[in-house]
């Protein structure tokens, strides 16, 4: 039995079977939809569940102890899945489409940089009135935990280590370890949530405005091919671990530059962010002297979906236990006002983005999950849509939502 119990709470063995689950799930369609990949998320959420409650109810000295102290402490399955599998998928879906981001930026520039920095100002709007006329009635809830949800509606830890900074300068002593407690409480509980709340809407929106994703898709690879027909094209080469290794660590030294904004604190993109906007731009640029960063297609395709297949399952069976407990506990009310925090804006900006700036769905989709900064939302994009595209509408919003969201969180003490 002990051995049974060893094996069932294996992180190799969750991984693979929350992605067979997920996987089974995402090829279920209702009408024309379904979840894709998308459905490991899923599938990782109710077993990682399962697993945690389990494990919080083994006592010292029962059957499976040793085994509940693991998934107790890696959280199920160890951060590092969680950080190497979105390594690779954001390195390798970077070097497959950034040869055609040159184009996209000369067309959409400036408009993705308003959706990347319009997502949190909305997000920060919307917390702020809820604050007021919703939460703070509550007696278990202050403006601490409220900044913490918006961080973790944004799925932002640069805006959750802004507002624990932020704090310091609003309150001491016990307050403040009071005050850090709080934020981190609503961190907790809306960034699972807002993982969630991106890869739905990114997979309904479409649906609920009548967006004929096959037609968008076909458009833009049209719009695509008249943009970049006129620059030189590169044979693409094999797949080359030893430049996907360089520019991966490329994009973590750019990752960790930390951009002093004085009063505001700082700004960086963490070794993802970074890691994407190396491979983008290395793909962009496509030969360094004897170095080829463009690579066989296929190949790239083969990877990444690894990545994010792998990515998705290890997102869900590290937070599911946090998404249902907040939804079943005292977190509630604040996982509520989470979802409508993200929800609200992500709409808005799909309005303004669609109708208004008339950017095509594919691409957009990528900056909508930019906007929100969710690696989740970018794989749903990739999912929903078919296409690597929404990658390049990711990497060029993302960086001025983390800036937005590591400024408004400076900011939030001195409006709310």
């Amino acid at each position: 039995m002990a051995t049974l119990i060893s094996v069932l709470t294996n992180q190799f063995f969750l991984i693979f079977l929350a992605i067979a689950l997920g996987l089974a799930l995402g090829k279920i369609k209702i009408g024309n939809f379904s979840l894709g990949v998308s459905g490991g998320i899923f599938s990782g959420i109710v077993i990682g569940f399962i697993a945690q409650t389990w494990a919080k109810g083994v006592q010292e000295g029962e059957l499976g102890y040793s085994s509940a102290t693991s998934v107790l402490k890696t959280g199920v399955v160890s951060n590092l899945f969680f950080t190497f599998f979105l390594m690779l998928f954001l390195v390798s879906i970077g070097m497959k489409v950034g040869s055609g981001i040159g184009a996209i930026f000369k067309k959409y520039g400036i408009k993705f940089v308003i959706i990347g920095a319009m997502i949190p100002v909305i997000s920060m709007i919307v917390s702020l009135v809820a604050y007021h006329f919703v939460l703070k009635g509550s007696p278990s809830v202050t403006e601490f935990e409220t900044i913490g949800m918006f961080a973790g509606a944004m799925t932002s830890t640069p805006a959750y280590g802004t507002a624990l900074d932020a704090a310091g300068h609003v309150v001491s002593g016990e307050a403040l370890e009071a005050a850090s407690s709080a934020i981190s409480l609503g961190y907790t509980v809306a960034f699972p949530i807002g993982v969630l709340v991106i890869v739905i809407m990114i997979s309904f929106l479409p649906k609920l405005f009548g967006i004929d994703v096959a037609a968008e898709k076909a458009a833009y690879e049209l719009e695509l091919q008249s943009d970049v027909s006129n620059e030189k094209k590169l044979k693409d080469g094999p797949l080359d671990f030893m430049v996907l290794a360089f520019v991966a660590a490329i994009g973590i030294l750019i990752g960790n530059i930390k951009i002093p904004l004085g009063s505001f604190g700082e700004f960086s993109l963490g070794a993802a962010g970074g890691i994407l906007v190396s491979a983008l731009v290395f793909s962009y640029i496509g030969k360094i002297g004897p170095v080829n960063f463009r690579m066989d297609q296929k190949a790239l395709g083969t990877l990444y979906q690894t990545g994010l297949t792998f990515f998705m399952a290890v997102v869900g069976l590290r937070y599911g236990y946090d998404v249902v407990n907040s939804l079943m506990g005292s977190g509630l009310q604040l996982a509520i006002v989470a979802i409508f925090v993200e929800a609200i804006a992500v709409l808005i900006a799909f309005i303004i983005g669609h109708k208004v700036f008339k950017i095509n769905w594919i691409i957009l989709s990528g900056a909508i999950a930019g906007g929100c900064t969710s690696a989740p939302g970018l794989g749903a994009a990739i999912s929903a849509t078919g296409s690597e595209e929404p990658t390049a509408g990711y990497g060029a919003a993302q960086p001025f939502a983390i800036l937005a969201n590591v400024l408004l969180a400076t900011l939030f003490f001195n409006i709310v």
